[in-house]
């Protein structure tokens, strides 16, 4: 596969995506493992795997299965209440990296809020690769799937510590997904500092004093960072591109990307990538 040779790629990269809905009679058994790893996420009905070990898990709507390469596994939907899930396969030099991280951390879950972020960016990339599977599209999908396990790999700071009580990292990283899952719209100060449960001056202290940004800088510059994969991987237009990032005013967005980046937004789309 062209990915696989291509350092823009190589490192992950999708090589089957799907969705699967009341998947009556779905079943899969895999003695010797699949060549991909493979992420499963279910969001309604119920169904189980197992892994080498024998032992059978349950999985229920919110639950995420994930299943590294190589490693013999069974699973398949409940006759009754046949699951619905979203899928797919990972190869790539890091994708290792990216399920031992997610294992270790024993990620099996999405709260709601995280769940829709990340099947808009299922869809997103499950609609690209329906054009085909040109590196063009394929660079695109593989930055999507890096940002999908990203979010799945914050996940595990949401929990509280033994005594109930975030740390100032966990406080701050809760404080990112956040931001992440409202990144098309607008946040305030007020609002951050509610949802980390911390009063305004102490949230700002301790946002940074671990990320060495305010936090609304900090928000902003991921924006911009997201604003880069559109110039990259689309064609929409400045005014499009800030309007779907929730700025209003296009020329300051411009203004700010040329601020925080070092050049225009139609600078930085004209040179040479890859």
């Amino acid at each position: 596969m062209e990915a696989a040779a291509s350092p823009v790629t190589s490192g992950l990269y999708v090589t089957d995506i799907g969705y699967f809905h009341e998947a009556e009679h779905h079943y899969r058994d895999r003695p010797e493992g699949c060549d991909s790893h493979i992420l499963m996420y279910c969001t309604e009905g119920s169904g189980w795997y197992e892994l080498e070990q024998g032992k059978t898990c349950k999985v229920q709507p919110g639950n995420l299965i994930i299943l590294p390469a190589h490693v013999p596994h069974i699973y398949g939907a409940n006759t009754e209440e046949p699951w619905s899930i979203y899928w797919f396969h990972l190869r790539g030099e890091h994708a290792h990296a990216y399920i031992e991280s997610l294992i270790s951390q024993q990620i099996t879950t999405m709260p709601p809020a995280k769940a829709q972020r990340w099947l808009e960016l299922f869809h997103e990339c499950y609609g690209a690769l329906e054009t085909g599977y040109s590196l063009q599209t394929m660079t695109f999908a593989s930055q999507i799937i890096g940002y999908m396990l990203g979010l799945l790999a914050y996940g595990s700071y949401a929990s509280a510590t033994d005594n109930g009580v975030m740390t100032s990292k966990q406080a701050a990283e809760y404080s990112v997904q956040y931001m992440l899952e409202h990144l098309e719209s607008g946040v305030t100060l007020k609002e951050l500092a509610a949802h980390a449960r911390l009063s305004v001056p102490h949230y700002s202290q301790v946002f940074k004093q671990v990320t060495g940004h305010s936090p609304i800088d900090y928000f902003l510059r991921l924006k911009i960072q997201h604003s880069c994969r559109y110039l990259d991987f689309t064609d929409w237009t400045i005014k499009q591109i800030s309007s779907e990032l929730g700025f209003s005013d296009p020329y300051y967005f411009s203004r700010l990307f040329s601020k925080m980046m070092g050049q225009s937004p139609t600078d930085y789309r004209n040179q040479s990538k890859g």
